[in-house]
């Protein structure tokens, strides 16, 4: 078994989620006889290695994640350490979180059907009742509490699977990191009253973001958002909330009333077990008059994913144009040189090329093996990293992150052909975004 162990392999195929401690990527484990399996492979950026607080965190995941084998719950198959920077290797989930389905149907002006919402808080419920009922191999319960429950952290897979992921800031007997009383965990605006007034928490936190999150989908937009997080957590503490059928007529009574009474300011007045919601909400889907199932919520799920992947190709096309004009023109202006000899040396003209980023990360079909070290590829510099809103603790809130790629040159001849070419750069690159808030370069 250790051989084989040490025999099995990670090849990294693209970096999918970055965020302000974490980055994702989308990998192939290998094994014996051509075996292959698509996995996703979560690792902490090496910067932050050193740092105790984080690892543990980290590793508080790991160790958590190992006991969940539901179906509603992302599953960990494997964890490690290479090329000081640890990893955690687990399910990949083909299709996409609830805050770009519910950012995908806003953008068409619509808002999630109620039976289909109804159904996703039903299978939210499902993996949250396993997970805090959980036991372990003596009997004993562990009490996990997510404590992060969000849309980031709701994935939903193309065929209409929902999985709750990042049980990095759950909170367990089985924690490395003890918990710091008044310290405010988890995404702001998907707190608990108890939660954002820094008193301690147990499951019904998780029930009333729940909640939150179903009156989002209901709503079709965000419950509690202050200007600042500062008033995002004041709203969260008073936690006064519109009554869903005042904005949304075709929510039916009976829902209306179960949304209530989750998300009462109270924990004592609030559905008391996630089980015990879940059983509700089953109720309504029983009484509504259109039948839905997870084939409905797949359409949604595709749907957004096609509008995902057209604004990344979107992106990457005119990123590609205007990176390639300009590397066209570098070319010719390195070759202008009075007398014939190139500025940049025996070596021909100056390549800016994407190619000579220092730290890009492979993409198909540029592929890296990952052995029992797992070498990784290295990140990018600190400096080419623009700071995320992620919250302090959050491994896994992994938001789109735009980064600056810093291409570097070595320059040479003399100092009349270096500054000529640069202020033709410069012209150009004004021209070309010229060009491109004119509409001559396709958005």
């Amino acid at each position: 078994m250790a051989t084989q162990h040490q025999q099995q392999r990670y090849r990294v195929i693209e970096r999918i989620a970055a965020g302000g401690m974490a980055e994702v990527f989308r990998a192939e484990s290998a094994g014996l006889e051509g075996f292959k399996k698509t996995v996703a492979i979560k690792r902490v950026l090496p910067s932050l290695s050193e740092k105790k607080q984080f690892i543990n965190m980290f590793l508080d995941e790991a160790r958590l994640s190992a006991h969940l084998g539901h179906s509603n719950c992302v599953q960990v198959f494997d964890i490690g350490k290479g090329d000081n920077a640890y990893f955690i290797v687990m399910e990949y989930v083909d299709g996409a979180d609830l805050k770009a389905i519910m950012e995908s149907l806003k953008s068409r002006g619509q808002i999630m059907p109620v039976e289909e919402a109804c159904l996703i808080a039903v299978r939210m419920c499902e993996g949250l009742a396993y997970a805090h009922e959980l036991k372990d191999d003596k009997g004993r319960p562990l009490n996990i509490v997510h404590r992060d429950m969000s849309p980031p952290n709701i994935l939903i897979t193309r065929y209409g699977e929902v999985k709750i992921a990042d049980f990095g800031l759950a909170k367990a007997n089985s924690q490395l990191e003890e918990s710091q009383p008044g310290i405010i965990k988890g995404k702001f605006g998907y707190l608990s009253p108890e939660a954002a007034q820094g008193r301690d928490v147990d499951s019904r936190t998780d029930i009333y973001a729940v909640g939150i999150m179903l009156w989002e989908m209901l709503a079709g937009q965000r419950l509690f958002y202050g200007a600042t997080d500062l008033e995002t957590v004041r709203l969260v503490q008073r936690s006064e909330v519109p009554d869903i059928r005042t904005i949304n007529p075709n929510v039916p009574p009976n829902l209306a009333a179960v949304l209530a009474r989750t998300l009462t300011l109270h924990p004592e007045t609030r559905y008391q077990t996630a089980r015990a919601l879940g059983e509700d909400l089953n109720r309504v889907l029983f009484s509504l008059s259109r039948a839905v199932s997870s084939f409905d919520i797949a359409k949604i799920v595709t749907a957004a994913q096609t509008e995902i992947t057209f604004a990344k190709n979107r992106k990457a096309m005119r990123q590609s144009i205007i990176g390639t004009m300009i590397d066209e023109a570098l070319i010719e202006f390195t070759s202008l040189d009075a007398g014939g000899a190139s500025p940049s040396g025996p070596g021909g003209s100056v390549s800016l090329t994407s190619n000579s980023i220092v730290g890009k990360v492979p993409s198909a079909p540029e592929q890296v093996d990952w052995g029992s070290s797992l070498s990784l590829p290295k990140p990018e510099p600190e400096a080419a990293r623009l700071p995320l809103s992620a919250e302090l603790g959050n491994l896994s809130a992994l938001e789109d992150e735009k980064h600056h790629s810093h291409h570097a040159a070595e320059t040479g001849g003399r100092k009349t052909a270096t500054t000529v070419a640069l202020a033709a750069v410069a012209a150009l690159a004004l021209g070309l975004g010229a060009a491109y808030l004119a509409g001559l370069i396709p958005h």
